[in-house]
């Protein structure tokens, strides 16, 4: 909708209502704790000439809405562009089922960290946590987009002392849309036996020796690997710094392929309109290595000549990045990978991961010495990094791929990726 205020035009307008009902289960050092609670928050959005004015508020009472958009109608209006043109999602979606047994749940996670300590850990911590999200906008045509989310997130902590008396810690995170509350029971186990055994690991690691610093091979596994491209994302960001100047230029090999898929119906990020309520489609980032398109917002879609349909904010300007970002497989099998491999470090897992000035820096969980081919000393890694103009050496991408879910600020996002080799500096 096109209006006109004074000699402003009003290029959109809706009300918007984001529900999230949460129940959260915990056990801590011996503790149980469930809590529940309810947050509703109400918002109105309009954009002026480009210009977002943007209200909300969690007070039930409407009127106090209506005195926020009050104070914000004689806010001076500035010129800010125009918005592409979009496909507004109308409908509702329900996404996942209900009916969790809560009690099941709890005694999972005290059995489990009942269980943990068989296997020298000192302290198991537990936090599931159970989402039901009603997204909601309505626009000034009477036309509304409604979203139904129910997820499922588990978050593991345990601390652990080698038989050296050192001490070592491993965590774990899952996400997932509860298509059925079995799987949940399901993935509360796998999450607890995955950060074991990555403490079995921990209780190996020697310190990796100064002389091995430096360039070198290295393997990211399949969450690594994710890291990395959730990196890369933020340059495909259209409000970033390089914005349009990076469609069209070679970032990575030949054989690497990106795309955005919003439907992925195994990912927890899985969403049919973004937070503008445009209608999102799967999006082709990467081809042959060449950045083909960003990540967009209806305003920077207007700007570069591309679609909408990345959008992520309720309640402030809108910003763009990918729901699922999906790194398209090869045709390495794990050994493939490793028998072809020289010398170089296996990286396992990331505990942070940033995008610095020309390269992007991997802190791994921990990493192994890869000799004549196999994996042979556990060593702890300070971290890897990877110069921008090195993704053009990537050089083995693996038949499998795994997920990896992250909160990027606020938002719930996901990367499916492969192994892949490269080169890279580590310390």
């Amino acid at each position: 909708m096109v209006g006109v205020r004074g000699l402003a035009r009003i290029l959109y307008s809706d009300v918007v209502t984001l529900t999230e009902e949460v129940t959260q289960i915990a056990y801590r050092e011996g503790s149980m704790e469930i809590n529940r609670y309810v947050n509703i928050i109400y918002g109105y959005r309009v954009n002026i000439d480009g210009c977002w004015r943007i209200v909300s508020s969690n007070d039930r009472n409407r009127d106090v809405l209506e005195k926020l958009k009050e104070r914000i109608s004689v806010t001076p209006s500035n010129e800010c562009g125009e918005l592409a043109e979009a496909e507004l999602y109308k409908g509702k979606v329900d996404i996942g089922k209900d009916h969790i047994d809560v009690d099941e749940i709890v005694k999972m996670v005290y059995d489990l960290c009942s269980e943990a300590k068989g296997y020298n850990i000192t302290k198991c911590e537990q936090i599931v946590t159970l989402r039901t999200i009603h997204r909601s906008i309505e626009r000034s045509n009477d036309d509304v987009a409604h979203e139904l989310k129910r997820i499922a997130e588990v978050e593991i902590g345990l601390l652990g002392r080698s038989s050296y008396s050192l001490t070592s810690f491993s965590s774990n995170y899952k996400a997932m849309i509860i298509w059925n509350p079995k799987d949940v029971i399901k993935s509360i186990d796998l999450a607890f036996k995955e950060a074991v055994n990555k403490m079995s690991h921990m209780y190996m690691l020697k310190p990796l020796r100064p002389y091995l610093y430096g360039r070198t091979i290295v393997v990211l596994d399949y969450i690594a690997s994710a890291a990395l491209f959730h990196e890369i994302s933020h340059l495909l960001d259209s409000t970033y710094g390089y914005g349009a100047k990076i469609v069209g230029y070679k970032l990575c090999s030949e054989e690497v392929e990106v795309y955005d898929e919003p439907h992925n119906i195994e990912s927890p990020s899985i969403r049919f309109f973004d937070d503008e309520g445009v209608t999102v489609k799967k999006r082709s980032l990467i081809e042959n290595g060449v950045v083909q398109d960003l990540h967009h917002t209806r305003s920077t879609a207007k700007t570069s000549g591309s679609e909408p349909g990345s959008a992520y904010g309720l309640f402030h300007s809108p910003v763009p990045f990918h729901t699922t970002l999906v790194v398209k497989s090869g045709d390495w099998k794990y050994d493939e990978i490793l028998g072809d491999t020289k010398k170089g470090f296996y990286i396992n897992g990331v505990v942070v991961a940033s995008l610095e000035e020309g390269f992007i820096k991997l802190v791994p969980e921990y990493g192994y010495t890869i000799q004549d081919g196999e994996l042979k000393e556990a060593v702890k890694i300070r971290e890897v990094k990877i110069p921008l103009s090195g993704l053009r050496n990537i050089n083995a991408i693996s038949k499998n791929t795994n997920i990896r879910m992250s909160y990027e600020k606020m938002w719930l996002v996901s990367e499916v990726a492969p192994m892949i080799r490269l080169e890279a500096y580590v310390q």
